[in-house]
Parts: C-alpha cells; sequence; structure tokens
C-alpha cells in the first residue's frame, strides 16, 4: 500500500493533469504548483532539520484544504472545472482525507453557520463542485444559504 505521502502526491499530479489544458491564468498557476509538490518536498527535505514524513504528509493536506481558496480566483467560467478536478483527484488517490472534509462540511450544515474563513472556503468549494451537478440543487440551496450569511456577517 502506498505511503500518506505517496497518495498525496498523486494526488497533486492527477490534478495538475486534469488541469493543464484550462486556458486561465490562475489555473495554470494552479497546474505549476500541483505540478511541482515532489520538486518542493525534494527541496524541504534536503533541508537541515530535516523533515518528518509526518510533517510532510501534514503540510501536504494544508495545502489542498487551501487550494479552494485559490481556486476562488480561477475566472468563474473554468472555477467549477477545476473545483471538479481537485475533488475527484483527491477521490480517486486519497479519498479518506476528501471523507475528513465531508465531516467537517456536515458539521457546519448541522450547524447552520460558518464560522471560519476556512469553513466559508470548504463550502465554497463544495459549491462550485456541486453547481455542475444540477439534480443537487437542494444541497446548493442551503450552501448558498451559509455562504450568504456568512458574508453579511463579515
Amino acid at each position: 500500500m502506498a505511503s500518506k505521502s505517496e497518495r498525496l502526491f498523486a494526488a497533486y499530479a492527477q490534478f495538475a493533469q486534469a488541469i493543464s489544458a484550462i486556458p486561465d491564468e490562475k489555473a495554470w498557476a494552479l497546474c505549476q504548483v500541483a505540478a511541482g509538490v515532489p520538486a518542493f518536498v525534494a527541496e524541504v527535505r534536503s533541508r537541515d532539520p530535516r523533515p518528518t514524513s509526518s510533517q510532510v504528509a501534514t503540510g501536504l493536506e494544508r495545502g489542498l484544504r487551501e487550494m479552494p481558496d485559490l481556486i476562488g480566483e480561477v475566472d468563474i467560467q473554468w472555477r467549477g472545472a477545476v473545483s471538479k478536478a481537485l475533488h475527484d483527484a483527491v477521490a480517486a488517490e486519497y479519498p479518506e482525507f476528501l471523507r475528513l472534509e465531508i465531516a467537517r462540511l456536515e458539521k457546519v450544515m448541522a450547524r447552520g453557520k460558518i464560522r471560519t474563513e476556512a469553513e466559508f472556503h470548504l463550502v465554497r468549494h463544495r459549491i462550485d463542485v456541486l453547481e455542475v451537478e444540477p439534480e443537487l440543487a437542494e444541497e446548493l440551496r442551503s450552501l448558498y444559504a451559509l455562504v450568504e450569511a456568512y458574508e453579511a456577517r463579515a
């Protein structure tokens, strides 16, 4: 079985490949970041003190959690495709991460309120993924309401 870091590398690589042909400057920048993960990690591992494998994996997971914020900068025309590409890559290569994110999202929805910017981006990313699936309109309405309430407070 592949290590957590190997599964994360694979998710980033699949994401980079999936968005490589999207003609958007911000999507291209995300593609370059995702494709550059192995080189970045190799450079980090050459430092003294050398990070543990667990620290590397934690950093890569943090990058996945921050990705929806960066995807928010992609032109609206391409945002759904980029969000779906990230979702599909993580679902295929590191599904346990996706399960944890879904659990976080369910807590926000059960509470009925977004408390933090990280939760806002989590909800916003889910919206971007779902907008390409019209049969999920009811969930979308609930998510839109959460975002609107959060933005009204901000």
